[in-house]
C-alpha cells in the first residue's frame, strides 16, 4: 500500500528537478523460490510434532508458538506448511503443536510459504519467508474461522474451488461454491473448471474471522502475461505470485499543493476509480492542474500526478527480470499526455526512471504497444524492473488530464523466468 513516504519522497523531487518528476520511489521486489521435496499433507506426513526438532533434514528449521483466541497454549493444534503459490498439498508439512502451544518445522527449503494452524474452530494463517537461515515466527493468536461462499461467474460451470498455500478445496455446483474452515486474512481462490479445455480463473479475497463473506469476481487467466485487466475489481495487480500481498498495488499520487483529483475513490491510498463501462472494468482518474506554487521553504512545487503499480512485494533483495519481455502493450483514452516508464529502484534516486516512453491520449480507446529495447536508457538493463508508472501532463487551456486504463499486458517472455532470481 502507499505510505506517506512516497509523497514527501516525490515531493522533494519537483523541488529539485520537474523534469525528473516521474523517479519515483517504492520498491517491489519478488521473493520466488519455492519449497521442494517436503513430505505430503495429513497427519501420516508429519516430519516434526510436539515441538520436537528431527535432526535428521538438511535446511533450515521453523519454530512457532501458537495460542487460542484466549491466549491459552494451543495443545495439539494441527499445523500446516504450504508453498504459498501451491494448489496441491503434495510438498507441504503437517506437523501439531506440543502441550504449549509450540512447533517446530525442520527440513524446510528455502522459499516463501504459509503456515495455517487450526484447532477447535479456530484457525489463522502465517506467511512465512526462508531465505538461508531459521525462521523464529513468535507467538500468534487463532481467530474463529471464517466461511466463504459465491459464484465463479458463470452459472452453469461445474469444477473445484481451491485455496493457493492452504488446503482448502471445495466444488463448484451451478457455479457456486462454499468454503469453510478458513483462517482470518487474505486469500487467493483458483477456480478450476472440469472442462479441461477452460482455463483457469481467480480471485483475492480478505476474510474477516467468524464472519461469512462472498467471493469477488473470478478473472480469467488465458493469457500468461496479462498483468491486470480489473475484472476481478481489485487494486492490487494479479500477475505476480500470490503470496505478495503486502505489494503490488496500483496507486494514484500527485502534488496536494497544486493539483485537485476530479475522479476519485474514498479508498485514502489507491485515489483513482474502478469503472463499469458496459460490463467492462477499467480504471479512471481525472485532475485539474494548478501552477507552481512555493512551499514554507521557499522551493518551487511543479504540479504533477501519476498512475503506478508495483511489481510483486517491497523487497529490495530480489528483482524481477522482464529483460525478456518484448513490449508492454495496454488499452488507454482520455486527454492529455502520458509518459509510460518503468522503474529500477535499486539503482540511485536520479537513475530510477529507466526507460519511457511518451503518447498522447485521445477520446477512442487506442491500444498501444512499448518497444522496450527501443526505450531503455543504455546505462541500464530490465534485469530488476520495481514499478510501472503513466505520469500525466495536460495540453489543452482548461489545465486538465483524464486518463482511462485496461488490459496491461507483458509481450513475450516467460512467466516462470521473470519471478526466478
Amino acid at each position: 500500500m502507499r505510505r506517506n513516504s512516497e509523497f514527501l519522497y516525490l515531493w522533494g523531487m519537483q523541488t529539485k528537478n520537474p523534469a525528473r518528476m516521474a523517479k519515483y520511489a517504492m520498491c517491489s521486489l519478488l521473493a520466488l523460490s519455492f519449497g521442494l521435496g517436503l513430505s505430503a499433507c495429513g497427519d501420516g506426513g508429519t516430519k516434526t510434532a510436539g515441538g520436537g526438532p528431527s535432526g535428521t533434514e538438511a535446511g533450515n528449521a521453523i519454530t512457532a508458538e501458537i495460542l487460542t483466541a484466549d491466549k491459552a497454549p494451543a495443545a495439539l493444534a494441527r499445523v500446516r506448511l504450504m508453498d504459498s503459490e501451491g494448489l496441491d498439498c503434495d510438498k507441504a508439512y503437517s506437523a501439531q503443536t506440543d502441550k504449549k502451544g509450540s512447533v517446530t518445522i525442520e527440513g524446510v527449503a528455502d522459499g516463501d510459504y504459509t503456515l495455517e494452524a487450526s484447532l477447535e474452530g479456530e484457525a489463522l494463517q502465517i506467511p512465512v519467508k526462508v531465505s538461508g537461515k531459521d525462521v523464529d515466527l513468535g507467538s500468534d493468536n487463532l481467530k474463529k474461522m471464517a466461511t466463504v461462499s459465491g459464484s465463479v461467474g458463470d452459472p452453469s460451470a461445474n469444477g473445484t474451488v481451491k485455496v493457493r498455500g492452504m488446503e482448502h478445496s471445495a466444488k463448484v455446483v451451478d457455479g457456486s461454491f462454499t468454503l469453510d474452515s478458513l483462517p482470518e486474512g487474505t486469500i487467493s481462490l483458483v477456480f478450476i473448471s472440469n472442462e479441461k479445455s477452460k482455463d483457469t480463473s481467480s480471485t483475492y479475497l480478505k476474510v474477516v474471522a467468524g464472519e461469512k463473506s462472498e467471493s469477488s469476481t473470478f478473472a480469467e487467466e488465458s493469457r500468461a502475461l496479462l498483468l491486470d485487466d480489473f475484472q476481478d475489481s481489485n487494486y492490487q495487480n494479479r500477475f505476480m505470485p500470490a503470496h505478495t500481498y503486502d505489494g503490488g498495488w496500483w496507486y494514484f499520487s500527485y502534488s496536494e499543493l497544486n493539483v485537485t483529483p476530479t475522479v476519485i475513490t474514498d479508498d485514502k491510498y489507491h485515489r483513482f476509480v474502478l469503472e463499469n463501462e458496459d460490463g467492462n472494468i477499467v480504471a479512471h482518474v481525472a485532475a485539474e492542474y494548478g501552477g507552481i506554487v512555493e512551499d514554507s521553504t521557499g522551493a518551487l512545487i511543479w504540479p504533477w500526478s501519476m498512475i503506478g503499480i508495483e511489481l510483486g512485494k517491497s523487497d529490495k533483495t530480489l528483482c524481477n527480470d522482464i529483460s525478456s519481455v518484448d513490449s508492454i502493450a495496454f488499452r488507454a483514452r482520455g486527454e492529455g499526455v502520458v509518459e509510460f516508464g518503468l522503474v529500477d529502484e535499486t539503482q540511485e534516486r536520479d537513475d530510477q526512471l529507466i526507460a519511457r516512453y511518451e503518447l498522447t491520449l485521445g477520446e477512442e480507446w487506442n491500444r498501444f504497444s512499448v518497444p522496450l529495447a527501443e526505450i531503455l536508457n543504455p546505462k541500464f538493463s530490465y534485469k530488476c524492473v520495481n514499478q510501472l508508472t503513466w505520469n500525466f501532463k495536460p495540453n489543452n487551456d482548461e489545465n486538465t488530464i483524464s486518463f482511462w486504463l485496461d488490459d496491461i499486458e507483458l509481450i513475450g517472455g516467460n512467466r516462470l523466468s521473470i519471478w526466478e532470481k
